[in-house]
């Protein structure tokens, strides 16, 4: 890999990590260790579980840099995935892969007397259908003599409870509990899913729920742990508890834990569009796609993001005929984007997915916006437009703009003169919905390339990013 010259930047999301804050170039992620955690962190490389999780695919290759930051000895250095997708981004099937993958690095972590000790969805990021664990810090070396697992409880509350309450059909509600920047909590669960359970009253709930949590977290305890934690009457009850190994989590299965994760399905209803793209690849062996697809070829864009992409077939046809080396498709329904991202799965390909409303996107108060994560070479945005401009009444120029931040150079647009039409009528258009209109509109924004008519209600426009 050639040298980094580009100056790191903090990242958005290192906050309160003990092992060093995190810094990132267009290519590169660094950690600056400070002096306190050198010690451990020269240890755990020493421990060979980064190579091999790295090896395994679970993590980025991590290595000792020769850049310096300030206030670090040791800084370390690991190659940046493309894209970053933040958990409420995530279709059901990309939780459950990133939920497996926390505990395929905990098994391997406890192979080499370590464990993780902070597994929040943050901390994975997809390259393309493959979760990656990014937080060396939260891998911290494993208590002799402790059972269980010190951050059971907060992948329950990261992954199996959003994943419960989204098996229920309850996706609205599960994709905010994973926007979060703090955990649902055990009793706010059991008070969702145990309706009965209010009748007692919800501060009594909370009490009991609270004790019952605090006697399985001692579980993962050392015996000096308990001893230095519970009252002086309950030490030894504690202690013969912890060393009959029956204490609730002491054995833990992470196999069992894996494959009910994986295994439980998904009800609910299907999105309105959930099926726009149900023929699969025969969806776009057409003469419009064919023409996009080689505007796209000639225009030598390294990615593409396919905003409203919907189950990514057309994604699919750009990365298998050459036109791009990687591809994002985007959508605002979960079911279209859960099935793009299942295909991209069992195929291996490096199609990345997303669940994005690309003009009114979910945020974190905390993490960078979307476009910041997922810009790419050129957007593509098809039959799309005329949906938001009629249907939602979207103003043109926040659609324009909105498209505009997720290009570096090359859009392309598709304008439907009929509007609303759906092969056989429509509801007639606005005056002002004209062709002219939509050139000019467009014209504003974007640097005007090709004025193309593709079929009687589809007309493309293509363009440049101004300035760029």
């Amino acid at each position: 890999m050639p040298p980094d010259t580009h100056d790191p930047v903090p990242s958005p999301l290192s906050l309160m990590d003990e092992a060093g804050r995190v810094y990132m170039t267009p290519n590169r992620v660094y950690r600056a260790v400070p002096p306190s955690a050198e010690a451990p962190v020269r240890a755990l490389l020493a421990s060979g579980l980064p190579d091999a999780l790295a090896t395994s695919g679970l993590m980025p290759s991590t290595q000792v840099s020769d850049r310096t930051l300030p206030g670090s000895k040791l800084v370390l250095e690991h190659p940046r995935l493309p894209f970053v997708t933040y958990p409420f981004e995530w279709s059901y099937r990309m939780v459950q892969a990133a939920a497996a993958c926390v505990l395929e690095v905990n098994r391997e972590a406890n192979r080499h007397g370590y464990e993780l000790t902070d597994c929040h969805g943050f901390n994975v990021v997809f390259d393309g259908p493959a979760p990656r664990y990014v937080d060396l810090g939260s891998l911290a070396p494993r208590p002799v003599g402790a059972r269980g697992w010190s951050a059971l409880e907060t992948f329950v509350c990261s992954y199996e409870y959003p994943l419960r309450i989204w098996s229920h059909g309850g996706g609205f509600i599960a994709r905010r509990l994973l926007a979060a920047s703090d955990l649902m909590q055990h009793a706010d669960y059991g008070l969702y899913r145990w309706p009965w359970l209010r009748l007692g009253g919800a501060a009594r709930y909370n009490r009991w729920r609270h004790w019952w949590y605090r006697y399985r977290e001692s579980a993962s305890m050392t015996r000096e742990r308990i001893e230095a934690r519970l009252p002086l009457g309950l030490r030894r009850l504690g202690v013969m508890a912890l060393q009959s190994g029956r204490l609730p989590g002491q054995s833990l299965n992470l196999d069992r834990m894996r494959a009910k994760i994986v295994g439980r399905p998904r009800r609910g209803v299907p999105g309105s569009w959930s099926e726009y793209q149900k023929e699969g690849a025969e969806f776009v062996q057409t003469a419009r796609f064919r023409r996009v697809r080689d505007i796209v070829a000639a225009a030598g864009l390294d990615s593409v993001i396919d905003l409203g992409g919907n189950q990514g077939h057309f994604c699919d046809y750009l990365l298998a005929t050459g036109a791009v080396r990687r591809a994002i498709c985007a959508d605002a329904d979960e079911t279209a984007v859960d099935q793009a991202f299942a295909r991209s799965q069992a195929a291996g390909s490096n199609l990345q997915t997303v669940v994005l409303d690309f003009v009114h996107p979910m945020v974190s108060p905390f993490g960078e916006p979307p476009a910041a994560r997922l810009q790419c070479d050129g957007a593509v945005v098809l039959a799309v437009t005329h949906h938001l401009l009629l249907t939602q009444r979207v103003p043109i120029d926040r659609v324009l703009r909105a498209i505009a931040g997720y290009a570096r150079r090359f859009v392309a647009i598709e304008f439907m003169p009929l509007g609303l039409w759906d092969g056989k009528q429509a509801p007639p258009v606005p005056a002002w919905y004209t062709l002219a209109w939509f050139r000019e509109e467009f014209a504003r924004v974007f640097e005007l390339t090709l004025d193309e008519p593709l079929e009687p209600n589809r007309h493309l426009f293509c363009g440049k990013i101004r300035g760029r």
